[in-house]
């Protein structure tokens, strides 16, 4: 079983996520977040659940409309960020 990291960005993401759809429904904010934690946490046991992406790194569709970009080193899966589909990633 591989162990998961989240980056802080990612966590920053999904509070950001949460503290959006709180204004309009806090208690579904409660479930995305809560839901979009313990798929992330999936990952330990289903490393490779999501598509490959660009970089190396995949992306495993979530709650809709939300994907998690992670990458899978050895026995670690790091959740890179969490993002809503029709947001572009950014561009360094």
């Amino acid at each position: 079983m591989a162990e998961v990291v989240w980056l802080n960005e990612a966590l920053t993401q999904l509070d950001r996520i949460a503290s959006y759809i709180a204004v309009f429904d806090p208690f579904a904010a409660q479930r995305v977040a809560i839901r979009l934690l313990n798929l992330g946490e999936s990952l330990a046991t289903f490393p490779n659940g999501g598509q490959p992406a660009s970089g190396g790194t995949r992306e495993l569709v979530t709650v809709r409309p939300y994907i998690l970009r992670y990458e899978v080193v050895g026995d670690t899966v790091t959740i890179l960020s969490v993002r809503h589909a029709a947001r572009l990633w950014d561009v360094p």
